[in-house]
């Protein structure tokens, strides 16, 4: 006898549906015919016009094996007035030297994004007082009155990625904890072939081991690259804790600014 779907299951079209009667315009990315077998809500955030949800599934394929997966679904909310992204405005922001904007949140290849993401994090830590010097085993290293800042540069949330940040970890193991360890990113990696949802997901899996190993993930802005967001810890640093406590009221304000800004794009486009 075949089995039968459990009475508790809904199918991809029947989540959708129960978002849209509740007034969501969420519809999660996998066919309509695929069983959802668990579905909880990560994250929720307001996006303009709407809200976003962080999901994790667990749903059958068409092979009828048990996936699991995570998405990042954006949908309006029924009601609910748009709002139009407001600019981004620091009223103070802990640095006493600005480096010029970019007229473009693009980069033309990798070495264009490492070559700002390296400039940028340079700035800064010479900013607060850190010396530029010279180690092997990273890709930038600064110190201040015998603390060190290791850092290494990491274009696109990838498999490479992680092997830096692992490297990191084995750093650490070596030189001890009085000392910063991080990975700088690009905040936004599109332009080089890396969705938003993509860098959510790699955020969301990899977020508690770096944690645990105390490695800082340091994402460029990239149109301001005096603005750099810290993720999954702060450095021990007074003034370095301050800077990255004041960016990090800013970053859902950059972030729906950039979705806004790619969802009028593509209307242009389709014009």
């Amino acid at each position: 006898m075949a089995s039968q779907r459990d009475a508790s299951m809904l199918t991809v079209k029947e989540v959708n549906s129960t978002f849209a009667e509740r007034g969501l315009g969420v519809k999660l990315p996998l066919p309509d015919h695929f069983v959802v077998k668990a579905l909880d809500v990560l994250e929720k955030r307001d996006v303009p016009g709407g809200m976003g949800l962080l999901l994790s599934v667990r749903f059958i394929n068409d092979q009828q094996e048990e996936v699991s997966d995570i998405f990042f679904c954006e949908g309006e909310v029924k009601g609910r007035r748009r709002k139009a992204p407001q600019a981004v405005e620091l009223k103070y922001l802990p640095k006493s030297q600005l480096l010029p904007h970019r007229s473009t949140d693009s980069f033309a290849s990798d070495d264009e994004a490492r070559t700002y993401i390296a400039e940028a994090f340079s700035h800064l830590l010479q900013d607060k007082g850190y010396q530029p010097v010279d180690h092997e085993a990273v890709d930038l290293c600064f110190e201040d009155r015998g603390d060190r800042f290791y850092l290494n540069l990491a274009v696109r949330c990838d498999d490479a990625a992680l092997e830096k940040a692992k490297e990191m970890a084995e750093l650490r193991l070596k030189e001890g904890v009085d000392h910063e360890y991080g990975l700088a990113m690009l905040a936004f990696q599109e332009s080089l072939g890396v969705p938003l949802l993509h860098q959510d997901r790699w955020m969301f899996r990899n977020t508690e081991y770096l944690a645990a190993n105390r490695i800082g993930i340091y994402a460029v802005d990239n149109w301001n690259p005096n603005l750099i967001y810290g993720f999954t810890i702060y450095p021990q640093s007074r003034e370095l804790k301050r800077y990255f406590m004041v960016t990090a009221s800013q970053w859902q304000m950059v972030r729906q600014r950039y979705v806004a800004g790619r969802s009028q794009r593509r209307r242009e486009s389709e014009l």
